[in-house]
């Protein structure tokens, strides 16, 4: 009987901890963005970072986030733009970046925009537009101030 409790226990403890990982559902922040309005950067505010560890997620990186995307961005008109980039910057610690980008394809990068700061550049239209989730996280366990930055590109 005890055997049987504690498997049950370590089931519930999994399972709670599967569901707290990040998810596909609409983000603390939304915005609808056209590829012509994001030609010129723009600017999000955010807290970075976040208690649910990548790798326990099934992540092969690492870095904290929150279960829910910090935003989604509606985006239409992308097609005469080659490329979208997003990036972190202004960042009071080392950030991570996590996107499901508009095909449902996951997308993660640690220092790419030079250390601390992260960054993505989605290609296509099956990439970039529709649905984009993003997740400003961390490297470490601490959170930080940060700025999320986005901007389309011609190649």
């Amino acid at each position: 009987m005890r055997t049987i409790l504690s498997a049950f226990l370590v089931l519930i403890s999994l399972t709670a901890a599967a569901s707290a990982c990040p998810t596909i559902t609409q983000g603390r922040q939304s915005y609808s963005v056209t590829g012509q309005y994001l030609y010129t950067p723009r600017s999000y505010g955010v807290v970075a970072g976040g208690g649910q560890y990548l790798r326990n997620c099934g992540f092969n990186h690492t870095g904290y986030v929150i279960s829910q995307p910090d935003f989604s961005f509606y985006t239409s008109g992308m097609a005469p733009y080659g490329r979208l980039e997003i990036e972190v910057s202004q960042a009071a610690c080392d950030t991570v970046l996590l996107v499901n980008s508009a095909n449902a394809s996951w997308f993660f990068d640690d220092d790419s925009g030079g250390y601390p700061n992260p960054r993505i550049n989605l290609y296509g239209t099956s990439n970039t537009q529709g649905r984009i989730d993003v997740w400003v996280g961390t490297y470490g366990p601490s959170t930080c101030s940060a700025t999320l930055e986005m901007e389309t590109w011609y190649n």
